[in-house]
């Protein structure tokens, strides 16, 4: 077996990023025992991957990413070889803007994305969420889909709705999307053909202006988590089984301190369900959360990202190891990990613009 890992890049100038120094997809073999990342491979053809998913049963990599001359973003399926080399099988138009986000669903049927819609020419697409089934040679197109609708009280950031994560419970059920510019989680009902059916009940708002970015489920699927962008916090919520509602349970309110200020990125927890940990662009940090029987948070520790705006993470499949990209360093840094805790990086490893990070065990 091998661990490889992902890595997607910026390829192009953005008014939003700082600079734009990728080369597509670049494929890395993992070493666990050293925690040491190697390139193997590359694809200098895929444009701004600004986020990977892995389906190691069917050995595939999903990237979601731009086409130059379409009007919206795509959902790219590869094949990962024996040597971590990646060849293309199928893309799908994700049906919005500036898709940012995909997650796989748990019985391998679906993938779903989330599209930001950062900027939408008069048009263009403008769906918040898409599923697309997943076939022997590659994908099918979309067989559910949704758009969101409103604003927050942001006027900078919320003026229309920004889906940010989507993600489906671990009984393949329902999938959840943190919609930055409603300030909500919407619910839904995710059906046997890949149907979304809005689950009102299962919505949860949360303080205008708070901005949710990133979702997390426990492996049960009775707990979420979210960390939310704007207003910088982490929120624990129980998911009722029968009814799939949300009840918070606690929040942890991220600190600044000086004058960078803190906007998360994203939200892991590990295999245990004992810890989580969270990216913090702009101080280019990385919080470290504990999280009790109850569902209580408390911080574990708070560590310099070795780089500047840890934009993704991932854990090793092992949960050793947390690979970070620092998408202004243009670096990868692997740290070590004890008990809910970060250790000194034990590498540093040139890359430019990383946005995405995913690793696997084929």
């Amino acid at each position: 077996m091998s661990i490889f890992a992902f890595a997607g890049s910026l390829t192009r100038p953005a008014p939003n990023y700082r600079a734009a120094n990728g080369r597509g997809i670049t494929s890395l073999r993992f070493d666990a025992g050293a925690g040491a990342l190697a390139p193997v491979a590359e694809r200098n053809d895929v444009d701004d991957a600004g986020w990977l998913t892995i389906d190691v049963v069917r050995q595939r990599l999903y990237a979601v990413c731009e086409v130059e001359g379409t009007d919206q973003s795509w959902l790219v399926a590869f094949a990962v070889g024996a040597d971590g080399g990646l060849t293309e099988l199928d893309r799908q138009p994700t049906g919005g803007q500036t898709g940012c986000h995909a997650s796989l669903s748990p019985d391998g049927r679906f993938v779903l994305v989330a599209n930001y819609n950062a900027a939408v020419p008069e048009g263009f697409p403008e769906g918040s969420v898409a599923v697309f089934p997943v076939t022997e040679s590659g994908l099918a197109p979309a067989a559910g889909a949704a758009r969101h609708n409103g604003h927050g009280p942001n006027a900078a950031r919320q003026e229309r709705a920004h889906a940010h994560c989507v993600v489906v419970s671990p009984d393949g059920r329902f999938a959840y999307v943190a919609d930055l510019g409603l300030d909500r989680i919407v619910a839904y009902a995710l059906g046997v053909g890949g149907e979304l059916t809005p689950r009102p009940a299962g919505d949860f708002a949360v303080p205008p202006g708070t901005g949710p970015r990133h979702l997390a489920f426990n492996a049960a699927g009775d707990r979420l988590f979210m960390v939310s962008e704007l207003v910088p916090t982490v929120f624990s919520f129980t998911v009722d089984s029968p009814t799939r509602t949300l009840t918070l349970v606690d929040s942890f309110a991220i600190e600044r301190f000086g004058k960078p200020i803190v906007q998360p990125a994203g939200i892991l927890r590990t295999e245990d369900g004992r810890f989580l940990f969270i990216g913090l662009r702009e101080c280019d940090e990385i919080l470290g959360l504990a999280v009790d029987a109850g569902g209580q948070l408390s911080q574990t520790g708070r560590w310099p990202a070795n780089g500047a705006t840890p934009r993704d993470f991932a854990l090793s499949p092992d949960g050793r190891h947390l690979v970070v990209a620092n998408q202004d360093d243009d670096r990868l840094t692997v740290f070590p990990i004890a008990d809910g805790r970060l250790g000194a990086p034990v590498q540093s490893l040139a890359l430019g613009t990383p946005m995405a990070i995913a690793l696997a065990d084929f």
